[in-house]
């Protein structure tokens, strides 16, 4: 699952990430910074309650086929050579994370998978605030996103 689960949100942001490798043109048109689409910071009832446990690989197995549904739907599309768009894109990639995470009551992997969702906000508004793609402040949030997705493997390991 780890080679599965990696490659899954890797290849989400491989849509955006390497698209366009020419410097940014910037406009800085996006507030798109992926928001939280109105998720509350307050535990939800599944996490209150008194259900069992939730399994790291169970919590895994969710979150993976969420990113392979949001791949399904991208289809074929590249990624756009548009800032703007490849923001928006990575903007929907990471709403979509942070909506399954409230089915996940798995305390390590929610921690992981938000942290790389932060990562990626982190990266959208990078690129969308003008700079340039080889510049300081986008390749540390590449970076962040990269390190993350490390983590991410690491707690989501293969299945055996």
């Amino acid at each position: 699952m780890r080679r599965t689960l990696t490659a899954l949100a890797t290849a989400g942001l491989a849509l955006t990430l390497l698209a366009g490798c020419s410097g940014g043109d910037g406009g800085n048109g996006g507030n798109s910074s992926g928001g939280d689409s109105g998720a509350s910071s307050a535990p939800s009832a599944s996490k209150t309650a008194a259900a069992p446990a939730q399994s790291k690989q169970e919590a895994c197995s969710l979150l993976e086929n969420e990113l392979a549904s949001f791949l399904k739907e991208q289809g074929a599309n590249t990624a756009p050579s548009d800032v703007k768009a490849r923001g928006a894109l990575i903007g929907e990639f990471v709403q979509r994370i942070d909506s399954a995470l409230t089915k996940v009551s798995n305390e390590q992997v929610h921690d992981t998978f938000e942290e790389f969702s932060g990562a990626a906000k982190r990266y959208s508004s990078a690129i969308e605030s003008g700079s340039a793609e080889d510049s300081t402040e986008v390749k540390k949030a590449q970076s962040d996103v990269q390190s993350t997705l490390d983590q991410v493997s690491a707690v989501c390991p293969a299945k055996s």
